[in-house]
């Protein structure tokens, strides 16, 4: 079993008692701090495991400092989710994220230079950096795994699980206990927000990216372009039910003019494996296979930001490192 330098779990406090769970897992504590956020019917554990597997312990071994949250009412969080509490997209954005962030301040001084998404995770990204803009500048990147809006391109997969299971399933439940039992339904690993699940079928049919509580206009915030992060988008090529690769060039599209890249994943495309929706995360290969592609990217990111940043000098700059490396 892989044991970090530092492992910890922190208790964030949120208004009326409740509380998020955040786990920081790193060997440097003066390593750059990152950010992973799960999806839906999720909790942190989507990027590690007791034994040392997953994209946390990974980007640890590779000089990072990990924080992983578990999002309102899943893994740790407290209380857990239940029928009575009220929880929506709005919410994640405005509370949880900002009081998340602070956290993470409060123990590095700065900001999380990159932020990892898994589906729904990614969506909730960007909601974040359409309110708050002023954050877009303390990002080198984003990397997003699975992550799109609107299921644009409809197959009998998707239909039977965006249409039957999520959507008609769900309502039916939610009925009789108030939010999604994705345990006992085997929908997830965790049980979901009534609230959080209505905003997430409503945008993935395709209506207006609108905040169903205050009505802020996420598409519309987006859509200027204005320096939002570059992002690296991984797709699964059999991944056909929850998010496949043309749903994710729609998610690209939506979010304006930026530096975007997409990467599908299977044996097609020269994978090791055709990786599912949860594998591409989880899977063992997945640390020989596409992770390394993501390391090179972040660093060509950390290159073009310090070439902005230097701007003229940044020549010089470069000569100065290459003569100290001889």
């Amino acid at each position: 079993m892989t044991v970090r330098k530092i492992e910890q779990s922190i208790m964030v406090p949120l208004p009326n008692g409740q509380q998020l769970h955040l786990r920081r897992l790193t060997d440097n504590p003066d390593a750059p701090p990152v950010l992973l956020l799960h999806g839906l019917l999720e909790d942190g554990t989507i990027f590690y495991t007791a034994s040392g597997r997953g994209l946390a312990h990974y980007l640890a071994e590779n000089g990072y400092d990990v924080f992983i949250p578990d999002l309102r009412g899943k893994g740790r969080s407290w209380p857990p989710v239940s029928g009575w509490a009220s929880y929506r997209v709005g919410d994640a954005v405005t509370q949880d994220l900002p009081a998340l962030l602070q956290a993470i301040f409060n123990i590095k001084g700065t900001m999380p230079k990159y932020w990892f998404a898994h589906a729904w995770g990614g969506v909730l990204t960007s909601c974040f950096l359409a309110r708050y803009q002023g954050y877009r500048g303390n990002v080198n990147g984003l990397v997003y795994f699975g992550s799109h809006r609107v299921a644009t391109h409809r197959n009998l997969s998707q239909l039977i699980w965006l249409d039957g299971l999520w959507n008609w399933l769900g309502k039916i439940f939610s009925r009789f206990k108030g939010y999604i039992p994705g345990k006992p339904l085997k929908l997830g690993a965790q049980n979901e927000f009534l609230g959080m699940q209505q905003d997430s079928a409503n945008w993935l049919q395709g209506n207006p990216w609108v905040d169903s509580q205050d009505q802020f206009n996420y598409g519309e915030a987006l859509s200027q372009g204005l320096d939002y992060p570059p992002a690296l988008y991984f797709a699964a090529a059999s991944d056909l039910a929850y998010c496949n690769a043309e749903d994710v060039k729609g998610f690209i599209r939506e979010l304006g003019a930026h530096n975007g890249r997409l990467v599908v994943l299977g044996n097609k495309e020269g994978n090791q494996h055709n990786y599912s929706h949860i594998s591409m995360l989880t899977h063992p290969d997945a640390v020989h296979d596409h992770f390394p592609f993501m390391l090179n990217w972040m660093a060509e990111m950390d290159r073009l930001r310090l070439e902005a940043n230097l701007g003229d000098d940044y020549t010089s700059h470069s000569k100065t490192i290459r003569n100290d490396g001889k």
